[in-house]
């Protein structure tokens, strides 16, 4: 992840207390997938590739991790 996009800032002050190598390198435990599945401001990516593979992302965490 770009550390100077604007997905990677919103991590950044969600999470201020995670790494930003755990940032950057995509490494979030279940309880914090669940908050960004949940937050809508996280809903809509910019781009379309970003969205299927947001949308991809949820669908498969969610059957794995379970509904929260």
């Amino acid at each position: 992840m770009d550390q100077n996009s604007a997905g990677y800032m919103y991590l950044k002050n969600k999470f201020p207390r995670k790494s930003d190598y755990k940032i950057k390198d995509g490494i979030f435990v279940g309880p914090q997938i669940r908050e960004l599945i949940q937050d809508v401001k996280f809903e809509d990516p910019p781009s379309e590739i970003e969205k299927a593979v947001w949308k991809s992302f949820k669908n498969g965490t969610t059957n794995f991790l379970g509904k929260s």
